[in-house]
């Protein structure tokens, strides 16, 4: 599959509510055979962890996330006394200390503010009018691992203070084009490992926000089969957001029913199918409201691969001015840069657009 997915569901899934989960049986539960026959995700959110204020990598104080020193990280020591600056570069060593002028002074697990300030109190006996600045040069003491299908590099990536997984996946180049986003895997030293399906954490609201890593945790990426290269995709005020395979002849209808109909927000008569590349994208309005309720046939679209059907929560007056309100950042979307990035940027840009 080309690269242009990846990039179309990134720039869409921006449009994607809160509240999807709703708990409620679909407006629409027809469905065919073959739809009927494949497993629907289960409509639960998935159980994440808690939400995180402090782990091994970094603690939170006063409402902002500090890095912890560890053993291997590189510190800058910038010691003024009086007129005089005095900077040196040391390690912390493996017993978690770091030695500095003429003393040694344990700063694993502190804060570089409070590594200073363990220093300060430790030379204040020697020097007068001293103050002492850390800063953290190289950071080598927690790392998380990437495997499997990026769009840039897998491998291990040091963590250098609160990390979520969205911000991994942009370092690591976001998702690669065959990349299967509704089964990432996240593998923990100390907890049970985690599914991911970043259709419905997505729809979520904050919750893919909160999903924070910590050190030797493994993300891994799998990649779609050979089965799952066709698909459409159904986003915003449904009950099951997500990928779903087309079939021969696939219309609206169909889709809809896959994904478990709307959710109470969604307004069905302002939905619509996405086509085409997002420089240009073909916008088609279908009401679903008329397709369910009175049997209209002609709102029900026949499907092509990458389709992508939205249903908003409410009514968007302008859909050409909605989408181009995020035009110049839609060109950052042609380079191959942090693609989860990106997205980010696209929902703060869209947001309050209704």
């Amino acid at each position: 599959m080309k690269r242009g997915l990846s990039l179309r569901l990134l720039l869409v899934l921006v449009f994607l509510g809160s509240g999807c989960a709703a708990q409620r049986p679909p407006r629409f539960p027809e469905k065919s055979a073959a739809l009927a026959a494949r497993p629907e995700a289960p409509a639960e959110a998935p159980a994440l962890p808690e939400h995180v204020t402090e782990n091994q990598t970094f603690v939170t104080l006063n409402g902002v996330p500090q890095y912890k020193l560890g053993s291997g990280d590189l510190l800058e020591i910038l010691l003024t006394r009086g007129v005089t600056q005095e900077r040196q570069t040391v390690a912390v060593k493996a017993n978690g200390t770091v030695t500095v002028a003429f003393v040694e002074a344990k700063v694993a697990g502190l804060t570089t503010e409070q590594a200073a300030e363990q220093l300060s109190r430790l030379l204040a006996a020697f020097y007068k009018q001293l103050s002492i600045e850390v800063l953290v040069k190289e950071y080598n003491s927690k790392r998380v691992t990437v495997l499997g299908t990026v769009g840039g590099k897998v491998g291990t990536f040091p963590l250098k203070g609160r990390t979520t997984l969205l911000e991994l996946l942009a370092e690591a180049g976001g998702p690669g084009p065959t990349a299967d986003l509704e089964r990432v895997q996240m593998i923990r030293r100390d907890a049970p490992p985690l599914t991911i399906n970043f259709f419905r954490l997505l729809s979520q609201g904050n919750l893919i926000r909160d999903l924070v890593l910590d050190a030797g945790d493994v993300v891994f990426i799998p990649a779609r089969g050979p089965a799952d290269e066709k698909k459409v995709f159904v986003l915003g005020e449904v009950k099951n957001p997500g990928a779903y395979p087309l079939l021969r002849n696939m219309r609206l209808s169909q889709a809809f029913g896959a994904a478990g109909g709307a959710t109470p927000d969604g307004a069905l008569a302002s939905s619509r199918v996405i086509r085409g590349e997002l420089k240009n994208p073909q916008v088609t309005a279908v009401d679903l409201r008329r397709l369910i309720e009175r049997g209209d046939r002609s709102q029900d679209v026949l499907l092509e691969p990458n389709d992508i059907i939205f249903v908003p929560k409410s009514s968007i007056s302008n859909w050409n001015t909605f989408i181009a309100k995020a035009r110049p950042t839609l060109e950052f979307l042609t380079l191959p840069l942090q693609p989860f990035v990106q997205y980010l940027l696209l929902r703060e840009t869209l947001s309050g657009s209704d």
